[in-house]
């Protein structure tokens, strides 16, 4: 189907365009899943580009971001490490924000995923020994990788018998170190080391 735009009978000039028509047709799909799509809602898209906060998924016609810290369970500095254009992934309908030009949607990639942090808690038991790597320190305590996406926390009065000045003059980033589970609380995924 196209679209008559010029028509002169006196020259024998029939003008059509094909592109309106497939315009036509494009603001009508918008339309239509603009209005299907709800919040909680899992759909499949297609990367369709990737920026340094996030990655834009193309949900059919309509564009959403799934923002980096919902690529996946794991922290990662760049989407491209587990995306790339053109990738076919899962996404969950986080927001909808319709009273902005163009509409805006939020999308969670790592929402229709199995939480491996979850799984890494059911091995676990309090007063068991563990060996990971410290993987931040604040001025608290170290966070120690227990397993995949899950970390644990040795307060800082936990880390030596005798008193620490700072939590850097005993562990730094990057260390192996082995501790003590002290509590596991599953509902607020923490642990005490």
């Amino acid at each position: 189907p196209c679209k008559v735009i010029e028509l002169r009978k006196d020259k024998k000039r029939l003008v059509l365009s094909r592109k309106s028509v497939l315009m036509k047709e494009q603001r009508q799909r918008r339309k239509e899943l603009l209005e299907s799509i709800e919040v909680g809602k899992t759909l499949e898209a297609k990367i369709s580009s990737i920026q340094p906060y996030g990655a834009f998924a193309d949900l059919g016609g309509i564009d959403g971001l799934i923002h980096v810290s919902d690529l996946c369970y794991e922290h990662i500095n760049n989407p491209e490490e587990v995306v790339s254009v053109g990738d076919t992934v899962q996404v969950k309908v986080l927001k909808v924000d319709k009273s902005k030009k163009p509409v805006r949607i939020s999308l969670g990639r790592r929402q229709t995923m199995p939480n491996p942090a979850k799984e890494s808690m059911a091995s676990l038991e309090e007063g068991q020994e563990i060996t990971g790597k410290v993987t931040k320190v604040m001025e608290f305590g170290a966070f120690v990788e227990v397993g995949p996406g899950l970390e644990g926390l040795v307060h800082i009065s936990e880390l030596s018998y005798s008193r620490v000045p700072s939590v850097e003059s005993v562990v730094k980033p990057g260390d192996e170190v082995t501790a003590k589970i002290k509590s596991i609380d599953s509902k607020k995924n923490r642990i005490s080391l």
